[in-house]
C-alpha cells in the first residue's frame, strides 16, 4: 500500500462563492480537512434548498478531489464548467483529477486550457509542471514550478533537486537510522529509486489511492502473508521511492531528507504488516 500524499497542489475553495451561509459553512469544513462532512453538508443544502447549485457542485468536485475520488471529481468539476467554461478553478482541478487518473494526455490538454483561462490560477501552471515530467519534459516542468513559486511563495517552493547519487546517499542514511529491530528486515527487500512512478506498477489496479503523485510505495506481499502462499507464486517484494514527486512536496533540504527517511520507513511498515497506528507506536512513521 502507497504512502498517503499531500499530493501536487492541495485542492481549494476558491470559487467566488458569495455570503450564503450553507456554502460558507461547507467551505470551513474542507479548509478544516472535514470533507466526508462537507459532501454530507453539501447534500443537505442541496436537499434544502440553500446556496447555488453550481457553488455546490465545485465544492463537491473539491471535496471528492480531496478524498482521492478523481473519477467523482472530473465529473463534478466537468458540470460546472457547462454552466460556466472559463470558471479557473473547475477547469485547473480538472485538470488535477485527470492527472490523478493517470490520464496524463488528457490531463495536459486540460491543465493548457486552465492557463488560458482569464483570472488562471497559478496552481495550474504546478499541475502541468508535473504532467510535463511524467513525459521527461524536466527543464519545461521546472520552469513552471519556479513560476508558480515566484507567484504564489507563500503556497509554492521550488523544488529542491538532488543529484541521484546524493538522493541514494540520503536513502541509505535513512536506512541506517532506522531502530535496529527493523533495520535487517531491509535486507529482504530491494529499494528502487524513480523518478515518478511508473504505469506498469498500477496496470490493472482500480485503486484510487494509488496515484502518479505518491512517494512511495510497497509492491508486494507483506511478511505475515506469506505463509499462507506458495511462495514459487510471489512476485519479489519491492520498495520504491518517487525522487521527483518526493523534492516536489518537500519545503527545503531539510524537509527533502526527513520525508525519504518518513516515506522509507513507512513502506518498510507495509511490508512488515503493519497497520498506520502500529507504524506511529513502533517508531516508523
Amino acid at each position: 500500500m502507497d504512502l498517503d500524499p499531500d499530493g501536487i497542489v492541495p485542492p481549494d475553495s476558491d470559487v467566488a462563492a458569495g455570503e450564503d451561509p450553507a456554502i460558507e459553512q461547507i467551505e470551513a469544513m474542507l479548509e478544516d480537512g472535514l470533507l466526508e462532512e462537507a459532501l454530507e453538508a453539501i447534500d443537505d443544502a442541496l436537499a434544502a434548498g440553500s446556496g447555488s447549485t453550481i457553488d455546490l457542485t465545485f465544492l463537491r468536485g473539491d471535496a471528492c478531489l480531496g478524498l482521492g475520488r478523481a473519477r467523482d471529481a472530473e465529473r463534478h468539476f466537468r458540470a460546472v464548467l457547462e454552466v460556466d467554461p472559463d470558471c479557473p478553478s473547475s477547469r485547473c482541478w480538472l485538470a488535477m483529477s485527470l492527472f490523478l487518473q493517470w490520464r496524463f494526455d488528457d490531463a495536459e490538454r486540460a491543465a493548457i486550457a486552465a492557463r488560458d483561462v482569464p483570472d488562471a490560477l497559478v496552481d495550474a501552471d504546478v499541475v502541468l509542471g508535473t504532467v510535463l515530467e511524467r513525459s521527461g519534459r524536466y527543464d519545461e516542468a521546472d520552469e513552471l514550478f519556479e513560476r508558480a513559486a515566484a507567484a504564489a511563495p507563500d503556497k509554492y517552493a521550488a523544488p529542491l533537486r538532488m543529484t541521484r547519487a546524493e538522493f541514494d546517499r540520503e536513502v541509505e542514511k535513512a536506512a541506517r537510522l532506522l531502530p535496529r529491530q527493523f533495520r535487517q528486515c531491509l535486507d529482504r527487500v530491494p529499494v528502487i529509486v524513480q523518478e515518478v512512478p511508473d504505469e506498469a506498477l498500477v496496470e490493472g489496479d482500480d485503486d484510487e489511492e494509488l496515484a502518479p503523485d505518491m512517494l512511495g510505495l510497497f509492491d508486494g506481499v507483506p511478511l505475515p502473508d506469506t505463509e499462507y502462499l506458495d511462495l514459487g507464486q510471489v512476485r519479489p517484494n519491492r520498495i520504491f521511492l518517487f525522487q521527483r514527486n518526493l523534492e516536489r512536496v518537500a519545503e527545503n533540504r531539510k524537509d527533502l531528507v526527513d520525508q525519504i527517511r518518513i516515506t522509507l520507513w513507512h513502506e518498510l511498515g507495509h511490508y512488515l504488516g503493519f497497520e498506520e497506528e502500529d507504524m506511529d507506536d513502533l517508531g516508523l512513521a
